[in-house]
This record gives structure tokens, sequence and C-alpha cells, in this order.
């Protein structure tokens, strides 16, 4: 019963106690005005008595309705709680035939990948959340930054990999990127592409790099060189960071599935690195996949590196515990301790062509680089030269005996799904 009944109610019983009380001595002469106001009373305290008593019933029969529904309702949870104990137990049933067949071993390795990939993709769904959603606090978006924040040195930023030799890209409104960089992570619109890097002389693909672009409902489409910048201001770029290094991942093992023999580089920022959580079930899901170890390579720049400190180093270890080897990109110079870098188990160094070239000996420089390339072989690691863009320079880069080549003049960034 409504609040606005019950009013009405008394309000009615009311007038008719009033009406009693002043009414009755007129018609009754027998009847004076205080027996009449007692009579009145005596009305208005039996209708009060009478509507709680009524109201009471009703709330009742409400209650009893409630409980009734429950009961179904409950009765219905069980209902399906049985059904599933049920399923399980047909799971578990199915797994112990399995396995007495000889199969167990492999199923249960399957599901631990399985498992694996389900929980890292759990903290990633909740990066992703984060990072799409216009609506979240403020002082939850700055927590999504901290986690991607690395400092190299004093509030010194560290540039975030780009595609070798990429062509200059017209100027976007800061306010437009960001409204893509954030519709993309929610609209699904961020590809992966892949740049060739090629065995030299023979320019044979060896390994393809990659890299994440953003796409637009009308499909225009920004680069890392013109979101990166942004993205990190705005504490994006962790959850870019991540979706690339599982995209990355599930890339590599689809071609694996084709017996495709190809390898990957794939980019780890140092945003991913410091994000911890991400990182531990990362690590868990690398586990469960050790057998792409041979044929992915995890890159990392060369300021990340150089300013290391001991939970980067820890990160480092623990991937290379279980077989991955590392690149090392955006290298500024040439005077690197080669031994250290491959007790850190990296395998390749990346530096472009400019950079190399400017390197060869000059008054400033004591740096030879064929005794360069012979320290690199010593310590088993092979050389990269990207941003290859014309012939000349590549004849002047096959003078060192470079062992790969990146640019456009091998191939340009393409779609994951072109050879």
């Amino acid at each position: 019963m409504s609040f606005l009944r019950h009013i009405l109610i008394a309000l009615g019983y009311s007038i008719i106690a009033a009406a009693v009380a002043l009414v009755l001595p007129r018609f009754f002469n027998g009847i004076d005005p205080n027996t009449a106001i007692m009579l009145g009373a005596v009305v208005l305290v039996g209708s009060a008595l009478l509507h709680e008593v009524f109201s009471r019933q009703e709330e009742e029969g409400r209650l009893v309705e409630e409980v009734q529904d429950l009961r179904a309702g409950h009765g219905k949870v069980m209902g399906e709680l049985t059904r599933a104990r049920e399923e399980v137990g047909n799971i578990y049933k199915a797994i112990e035939t399995m396995t007495s067949r000889g199969g167990g071993k492999g199923l249960q390795e399957d599901v631990g990948k399985v498992m694996a990939e389900v929980k890292m993709l759990q903290g990633l769904v909740e990066e992703l959340t984060n990072a799409a959603d216009p609506s979240t606090p403020p002082d939850e978006v700055m927590t999504v930054a901290a986690r991607g924040a690395v400092r190299p040195g004093a509030g010194q930023s560290m540039p975030m990999p780009v595609p070798a030799s990429t062509p200059a890209a017209p100027a976007i409104d800061d306010a437009r990127i960001v409204h893509l960089v954030r519709e993309g992570i929610s609209k699904d619109r961020v590809d992966l592409v892949l740049q060739p890097v090629v065995s030299l002389p023979q320019r044979k693909r060896k390994f393809y790099e990659a890299f994440t672009r953003i796409r637009s409902e009308d499909g225009e489409v920004i680069t890392p060189g013109q979101y990166i910048a942004i993205a990190e201001r705005e504490g994006l770029v962790t959850a870019l960071d991540n979706l690339m290094l599982f995209r990355c991942v599930q890339q590599l093992r689809n071609k694996h599935n084709k017996n495709r023999n190809i390898g990957f580089f794939c980019n780890v920022s140092p945003h991913t690195l410091a994000d911890k959580k991400f990182f531990n079930e990362f690590v868990v899901f690398m586990t469960e996949n050790s057998s792409l170890a041979q044929d992915l390579i995890f890159e990392f720049s060369h300021a990340t590196i150089a300013n290391q400190d001991e939970d980067i180093a820890h990160q480092l270890s623990r991937l290379a515990a279980i077989g991955f080897r590392f690149s090392l990109d955006q290298v500024n110079s040439l005077n690197l301790d080669y031994g250290a870098l491959a007790q850190q188990h990296f395998k390749y160094i990346k530096i472009d062509a400019q950079t190399m070239l400017r390197e060869v000996p000059q008054p400033s420089t004591d740096i030879d680089l064929h005794d360069f390339k012979k320290a690199l072989e010593r310590q088993g690691i092979d050389l990269i030269v990207e941003k290859i863009e014309t012939e000349d320079v590549l004849r002047d880069i096959l003078d060192f005996h470079v062992d790969f080549g990146q640019g456009y003049l091998f191939g340009a960034p393409k779609g994951s799904t072109s050879d």
C-alpha cells in the first residue's frame, strides 16, 4: 500500500470522526457535546486500529509472496548448480578416460596453456577497459599511467619503437589523436603490421618486426610516430604496448601452426616491463609457449637497457631462463659492452644506416666498423642495420659484412595477414 493511499484513508476516517463529534449533538438532544467528542475519538481510534490491522495483513501477504519467489529462485539456482556439478564431473571423467588412454600429459599441457592465456587476457582486458573508457576517474587513469612509467634519468622519457624508415605523416591535432587512440582500443581498430628483416646480401626474408597502427572508422590511419608521445602523456601507452605484445605472440603461434619457418621481433617497452602484474602473467604465458623461443626475439631500446634497474634485469633473466633471446634497438653509439649484452642473452643489435655510416672512423672516434663487427661475432651477436632506403646506402653497408637489413628498400610495414 502506497504512502499516499495511507494518508487518504487516515484523512477519511479523521473526517468521519470529526463529523460524529459535531453532528450528533444537533440531531440527538440527549447527547451533549462532550459525549459527542468522546464518541468521535472512539471512532477515530477504532478506525486507526482497523487501518493498522489491514495494513499489517497486506504487508504480511506481500512478504509471503516474496518468500515464495525467493524459494522458487533458490530452487532454480540449486538446479543450475546441480547441472553445473554434473557437467564438471563429466569433464573430470573425460580427463580421466583420456589419461588412462595415454593422452593425459598432452591434455594437461593444453589445459595449462589455455589457463595461462586466459589469466593474461584478464589482465589485458582490465588494462584495455581502463584505457578505452573516457569516464574512468582521473586517479585510476593515473594509476594505469604510473604502472607504465619508467624513469631512465632526471625526467627523461624513453623513445618508443616506430617502424624503420617511417615516412613523414600529416600533422593531426592532439585531441583528435587522443580520440582516435581511445576509439581504436574500444572498437578493436589497433592493427598489427609487420616489416620484413632480410638476410644480407641474399635479401631473403628471415624475420618480421611488429608494430601497431590505429585506424579510425573512416579509414584514417595514425602511426606510432604520431601517437606514441601523446599516448604516453594520456596514460594509454601501456594498454597499447601490452596488446601488441600479446598479438605478436598470437601471430607467431598461428604461423607456427602453418609450419611457417619465420621469426618475429616483438618490442617490449619500458612501460610493459614496469607493469609487474601484466608482465608476471606474460612470463607464465610464455613459459607455456616456450616452443616459440627460437623464433621470437624480444626487442628493447638501448635507453631501456642502458638505464636498467634490478627489476628490469630480473624480468630479462626470467625470459632468458625460458629460452628467449633479445635484440637491442635504437642504438645510437657503437661504444657498447658486448660481453655484458651477451651475458644477458642479447643475440641481435640494431642500428640505423645513417648512424652506422656516421661512425666510420673519424678523428673524434677510435671505433673501426670492421673491429666492431668482429667484436659482435666473438660474442655471438648478429648485426641488423635498419632504415636502409636506397641501393647506394645498401652498397655502403655491405662493405662491413652486415648480417641483416631492414627498411623500405626491402618492404614497408604491412598488415599481419600479408606475406
